[in-house]
């Protein structure tokens, strides 16, 4: 945690620090293994009560929903008044408090794992949901959206709508993680994740009929929900360590949400919106049958 602290800090600064390309890319690659790290520390302190883990990973990423929700609005704002460079050296600055968190923390004892060299990890059910997750979601989605939001929101800057709704996100998670994580503890995470994988397919088909709003608002909020879910389910799942099946589906969801920008402007200027978003459902939910539906 606190080696991701630092990390956080650092590669934020070097954005509005440097004009090098390649300084930034090496940036946002630090950036990436910094909330990598804090991820899997996160989950590790939360499943330390395994009987309570739903409610402190929902706790968790609630708390970390506020943040992320008032950061979306507050650095639109401050990018649409001053410009990005200003953002990211403001924001460099305020992280620095996590590391005045880090410090403080309690140690863990070490997770028992099997003498196995490193291999990468091989896709599974969650997995494959992970990979299609970050492609349709994380990915398409979120590059397109602001497209999306420039003619269904007309009285503010495009930039700010697509932060206004990404920050919806952030909310949903912090008004419905403690409760998903309750309910999670309580009755499962699986039959949860089966009725939110539905309203995720419901949001993408809502966009391929030409209600973009509604379906935009579909999609950032059960979206949210499974930051909540997913560490439950890895929990259930149990084969192995918490932390390598944690890292295992974090593995394959960054794939997609990496394979999803690169391919997202060809997508988009080559397809029409309806067929596009109709196909993203289409996948959605054929991958939400076979890995959330079926045994």
């Amino acid at each position: 945690m606190v080696m991701a602290a630092i990390g956080s800090a650092v590669s934020t600064t070097l954005y509005g620090l440097a004009d090098s390309e390649a300084v930034q890319i090496a940036a946002r690659i630090l950036w990436g293994i910094s909330y990598a790290s804090l991820n899997l520390s996160t989950l590790a302190y939360a499943v330390s009560d395994r009987a309570n883990a739903g409610k402190r990973v929902g706790a968790s990423r609630a708390a970390i929903g506020i943040v992320q929700a008032m950061s979306l609005v507050g650095g639109a704002w401050i990018a649409v008044t001053v410009g990005s460079r200003a953002v990211f050296l403001i924001f460099g600055g305020l992280t620095l408090i996590s590391l005045g968190a880090a410090l403080l923390l309690p140690r863990l004892p070490r997770e028992i794992t099997d003498k196995k060299p490193f291999r990468l990890p091989i896709p599974h059910r969650l997995e494959t949901w992970g990979f299609m997750l970050g492609f349709t979601s994380d990915g398409v989605f979120l590059l397109t959206l602001s497209f999306l939001m420039k003619d269904s929101i007309t009285w503010v800057a495009p930039v700010l709508a697509t932060a206004i709704l990404l920050a919806l996100r952030w909310l949903i998670e912090i008004t419905t993680g403690p409760l998903g994580g309750w309910i999670g503890d309580r009755f499962g995470a699986g039959r949860i994740s089966i009725i939110n994988g539905t309203l995720l397919v419901a949001g993408f088909a809502l966009i391929a009929l030409d209600h973009e709003l509604l379906g935009a608002l579909v999609v950032v909020m059960t979206r949210g929900m499974f930051n909540t879910l997913i560490p439950v389910l890895v929990l259930e799942r149990g084969k192995s360590s918490v932390l390598s099946s944690q890292a295992s589906y974090s593995t394959w969801r960054d794939f997609g949400a990496a394979v999803g920008p690169l391919s997202a402007p060809w997508l988009f200027l080559n397809i029409p919106q309806a067929p596009l978003y109709a196909a993203l459902a289409a996948l959605l939910g054929i991958s939400a049958y076979f890995c959330l539906v079926k045994r």
